[in-house]
Formats: structure tokens, C-alpha cells, sequence
């Protein structure tokens, strides 16, 4: 029982390791946030060790979105749990290569528009009824409805792209971080803010990196492709 009391203390938003300007940033926010920095970078550098990291990072973030009441951003890390299992697989493969990363194409391109238009507007409707049908659970209406399920939306679509080493992943983490920073901001969060900033440098510096990869296995494709 001692250390079941001890890991609940520890993951609780309540354990403070130190202050910043003021904020007391607990244990569980610190280790979601820069395992969350590094895997990020690690995926914009084409890391195997991008999706180890990324489930101890979804982990981290189950708890914290728990404890603030949070749930649908912590039905989501249990989507990234399963995602980053999927992406060591298809990264690795059983022969130890790495797939090639290609581009989806102008016809799955206009696909995914799709998917994300219908896909925010889905979510969107069904985050706004949560306070009518659980009550109880969500006493509150959500803020910035179809902003919030666009990044939701898009954030799944991309991150199952970038398991698929498809180009087009980092292009779409660029606009998440975006629209994320600009919520954020306007929910006066400062500090995850800053931390979707460096997410931007790292999906602008991502979006280079393997569009330069991409364009280099363009070079040995047989001329009739």
C-alpha cells in the first residue's frame, strides 16, 4: 500500500518539483511536457525512438487530462497509446528497415480535406450535447467548439499519417500547432503555449526534413513514376 500512496502522490498535479514565475509545475506535467518535446523532435529527425517515448508521453497525459477533467483529451492519449505502438511496428517492420517516407497524392489529399471537414463538424456536434446528455459530468459548455474538435480531429489523422511515414503528417501537425498556440493563448495557459510554439519550430523544421528526405527517394524512382 506504501507504494501505491506513493505513485498516486507522485502523479498527482498537486506534487510541485519547482516553480516557474510563479507556477508550481508538478512531477506529471513536467515529465508529459518534455517527453512530449522530445518525441516530437525525435519523429521531425526520423527517430525510431519516437514512438517509445511517445507512449510514455501518452501515459503521462492520461493521468493529467483525468485530473483536470479533461476527458475527451484523455480518451485521446489512449488513441496515441495505440497509434505509437502501431508506428514501432510499421517503422521497424520485422526487417529492421525503415519504410521509405512517400506522399499520398492529389486524390487521398482531397480524401483527408474531407475527412477533417466532416470529422470537425462530427466532433463538434457531439461535444456540444456532452452537457445535455451527462449532465452530472460536464456542467459546463465546451470553448471554442469546432476549433477545439479540428485539433482533435486533425491531430489523429496526422499522427496515424506520420506511422505511415506519409509527408503530408508534418504539414498537417503545422496547422495543429497553430490553431492550438492561438486557443491557448486566448484560454490564458501561457505556459502549455510555449510549448506548442517550440511544436511549431519542430513541425515547420519536421515538414523540411523529410520533404528533403522525400524528394531525394524521388531521385531513384524509374522515370515512368
Amino acid at each position: 500500500m506504501t507504494e501505491i500512496h506513493l505513485l498516486e502522490q507522485y502523479l498527482s498535479l498537486d506534487y510541485a518539483i519547482f516553480t516557474i514565475l510563479g507556477y508550481p509545475l508538478s512531477l506529471l506535467e513536467f515529465l508529459g511536457t518534455t517527453s512530449g518535446l522530445v518525441c516530437v523532435y525525435l519523429a521531425s529527425r526520423n527517430h525510431i525512438l519516437t514512438w517509445p517515448i511517445g507512449i510514455f508521453n501518452s501515459i503521462c497525459f492520461l493521468f493529467l487530462f483525468f485530473q483536470i477533467q479533461l476527458y475527451s483529451d484523455m480518451l485521446l492519449q489512449v488513441y496515441f497509446f495505440g497509434s505509437s505502438i502501431y508506428g514501432w511496428i510499421i517503422w521497424r517492420k520485422r526487417t529492421g528497415q525503415f519504410t521509405k517516407i512517400v506522399s499520398l497524392g492529389r486524390n487521398k489529399n482531397l480524401f483527408v480535406i474531407f475527412l477533417l471537414i466532416v470529422g470537425t463538424f462530427g466532433l463538434g456536434f457531439f461535444t456540444k450535447h456532452l452537457p445535455v446528455w451527462f449532465p452530472n459530468l460536464f456542467v459546463k459548455p465546451p470553448d471554442y467548439l469546432y476549433w477545439d474538435a479540428f485539433t482533435t480531429v486533425t491531430s489523429i489523422i496526422a499522427n496515424l499519417l506520420l506511422a505511415q511515414r506519409k509527408l503530408e503528417s508534418w504539414f498537417l501537425w503545422v496547422f495543429v500547432d497553430i490553431v492550438c498556440i492561438v486557443l491557448y493563448s486566448l484560454k490564458n495557459i501561457p505556459f502549455v503555449t510555449v510549448e506548442y510554439v517550440i511544436f511549431l519550430l519542430i513541425a515547420i523544421y519536421g515538414s523540411w526534413h523529410w520533404y528533403k528526405e522525400y524528394k531525394e527517394n524521388q531521385k531513384y524512382l524509374p522515370s515512368s513514376t
